[in-house]
C-alpha cells in the first residue's frame, strides 16, 4: 500500500534527524531546542489540530461530491486560525511581553507549530481522498528537507533557532508541491458555513483538548527538568523523549491510518456494528506490533545506545529510555486501538477527562518523588500515560459489542515474553553492531513463530491460503 511508503520512510528520517540535531546542538542547546519542539507540538494540537480531526471524520470522497461546503469550511477555518495565530504572535512580539525565552525562538516555534497544523491537515485531506501519491509526496518532501535545512542549521550555527526556522521552511515546501493535486476549489467563504463549523467544533474539540494536555506533560516535564538540574539535563532528558515520541508516535499512527480507513469505510457501508467488531479485532493487530517494539527495543537499548546515540548523550540516553517506554507504548496504543471507538461514536469527552487525570498523575509524582533526582520525571511521565490508556481501555471497551479475542492477545504476550527470553542473554555480551543485528534477527524469528503456531489474527491460515493460491497460479 502506497501510504505505508512515507510512513516507514518518516520514520527512519525523523529518528536520524533527531539524533543529528542532537550531536551537533550537544546536550545544552538541545535542551533549549527541546523546548522549543515542545511548544511546536503544543501550539499544533491545541489550536490546529481540531481541524485536521474533523477532516478526518467529516471530509471523504462522497462528501467531496454531495457536500463541498464541508470543504470549504474546513479550509477557511484552518486558514483564519492560521492568520489569527500570526496576528497574536505580532502583537506578543511587539508589546514586548516576556515568555522567559529569546523573542526570535519563540516566534520561530510558534510559527512552525502553524505550519505543522497545517501539514497535518492536508495529509488528513490526501489520505481522506485516497491520494496516497500525493500523501507521499507530501511527507517524504517535508522530511528530506528537514534533514538537510535542520541538520545543516545545526551543524552551521549551533543555534536552536535556526533549527526550528529550517523545520517550518520544510514544511512550506513540502506543502507547496502539492498544493493543486489536494484543492478542491479556490477558497470560498461564502461557501463555508457556520452551522458546519459548530459541528466540527462540538466533535474534536474534546478530543483536542485532551490532546493538548498529552502535549503539555512533556513540555512541562523538560521545563522542570530545565529549571532544577540545568539546560543539559533538560537535553539528556529531551533526546530520549523526543526519540520515543516519533517512534511510537509514528508507530500508532501508521497503524491509525491502516486501520482507521477500514473502520470508517465499514461504518459508511455496513453500519455501526460491523465497524465496531473490527475495531475489536484491530486491537490484536495493534498490540502484537506494539508490545514486541516495546519490549524488543528495552532489550536492545545497551547495544542502540552504543552505536546511534550522540557521545555526549551516551549512557543518560538509555536511562531516561528505559522509564519513558511504558509511556510511548500506551499512547501508541491509545492511538491506533482505542481512538477509533471514540471517533466512531463521536464520544470524545472521555479522552479529555483521562488527559486531565494523566497530568494529575504526572504533577503527583513529581512533587512526591522530585527530591529523587531527575529520573523522576521520567517515571512520572510514563505513570501519566498509563493512566489515560487505562481509563480510555475501559471506557472504549465498554462501547464494542465483541472484545479483542483473548486467546489471541495471551498468544502475543507469550511471544513477547519468548522473544524477551531469546534476546536478554545476548545483552552486553558482543561487540555493539553484532549484538544489535542478533538480537533484532534472533528476536524477530522467534516472535514471528510463536505468533505463526498461535495462528494469532488467523495469520497462519491466512499464509497457508496465500501460498496455495500461489502454487494454483504457477501450474
Amino acid at each position: 500500500m502506497t501510504v505505508l511508503l512515507p510512513f516507514v520512510v518518516n520514520a527512519g528520517l525523523n529518528f536520524v534527524l533527531g539524533l543529528l540535531i542532537a550531536f551537533f546542538l550537544g546536550p545544552a542547546e538541545f535542551g533549549r531546542y527541546a523546548i522549543g519542539a515542545a511548544i511546536i507540538v503544543l501550539v499544533n494540537t491545541a489550536l490546529l489540530d481540531w481541524i485536521r480531526l474533523s477532516a478526518v471524520r467529516f471530509y471523504s470522497l462522497a462528501t467531496r461530491e454531495t457536500q463541498p461546503e464541508i470543504r470549504a469550511t474546513l479550509d477557511l477555518l484552518i486558514a483564519g486560525v492560521s492568520m489569527t495565530l500570526c496576528a497574536l504572535l505580532l502583537a506578543a512580539v511587539v508589546a514586548g511581553i516576556d515568555f522567559r525565552m529569546p523573542a526570535m525562538m519563540l516566534a520561530a516555534s510558534v510559527l512552525a507549530g502553524i505550519g505543522a497544523g497545517l501539514f497535518d491537515y492536508h495529509g488528513a485531506v490526501a489520505r481522506a481522498r485516497f491520494l496516497d501519491a500525493a500523501y507521499a509526496r507530501l511527507v517524504i518532501v517535508k522530511n528530506l528537507l528537514a534533514l538537510i535545512l535542520m541538520v545543516g542549521g545545526a551543524w552551521l550555527t549551533r543555534d536552536p533557532t535556526v533549527v526550528l526556522l529550517g523545520g517550518l521552511l520544510s514544511a512550506a515546501v513540502a506543502l507547496v508541491s502539492v498544493r493543486r493535486t489536494l484543492a478542491d476549489a479556490p477558497l470560498s467563504v461564502s461557501a463555508a458555513r457556520r452551522d458546519i463549523a459548530w459541528t466540527f467544533a462540538k466533535y474534536a474539540l474534546p478530543l483536542v483538548a485532551g490532546n493538548a494536555i498529552y502535549s503539555l506533560i512533556p513540555l512541562l516535564n523538560r521545563s522542570l527538568v530545565a529549571g532544577a538540574h540545568g539546560f543539559a539535563e533538560a537535553g539528556y532528558f529531551s533526546l530520549a523523549s523526543d526519540m520515543g515520541l516519533r517512534l511510537f508516535g509514528t508507530l500508532g499512527a501508521t497503524l491509525e491510518i491502516v486501520l482507521l480507513r477500514q473502520v470508517i469505510r465499514l461504518d459508511e457501508t455496513r453500519g455501526r456494528r460491523a465497524a465496531q467488531k473490527r475495531i475489536a479485532a484491530n486491537i490484536v493487530i495493534v498490540l502484537a506490533v506494539a508490545l514486541p517494539a516495546a519490549v524488543g527495543f528495552a532489550l536492545v537499548l545497551p547495544a542502540f545506545d552504543r552505536i546511534l546515540v550522540p557521545p555526549s548523550f551516551q549512557g543518560r540516553f538509555s536511562a531516561y529510555m528505559a522509564p519513558l517506554l511504558p509511556g510511548f507504548v500506551a499512547i501508541a496504543i491509545f492511538q491506533a486501538g482505542l481512538y477509533p471507538a471514540f471517533l466512531i461514536e463521536k464520544r470524545t469527552l472521555v479522552a479529555t477527562l483521562a488527559a486531565l487525570i494523566g497530568f494529575g498523575v504526572n504533577i503527583a509524582v513529581v512533587a512526591a518523588l522530585s527530591a529523587s533526582g531527575a529520573l523522576v520525571y521520567a517515571g512520572a511521565q510514563s505513570a501519566a500515560f498509563l493512566s489515560v490508556l487505562a481509563i480510555t481501555a475501559v471506557a472504549a471497551l465498554r462501547t464494542l459489542p465483541v472484545l479483542p479475542p483473548p486467546r489471541d492477545c495471551g498468544a502475543i504476550l507469550l511471544a513477547v515474553a519468548a522473544m524477551a527470553a531469546a534476546i536478554w542473554p545476548l545483552r552486553d555480551r558482543f561487540a555493539a553492531v553484532p549484538e544489535l543485528l542478533l538480537q533484532v534477527v534472533l528476536g524477530g524469528l522467534v516472535y514471528g513463530a510463536v505468533i505463526l503456531i498461535c495462528d494469532v489474527a488467523r495469520w497462519r491460515t491466512l499464509l497457508q491460503l496465500w501460498w496455495v493460491a500461489r502454487r494454483g497460479r504457477q501450474r
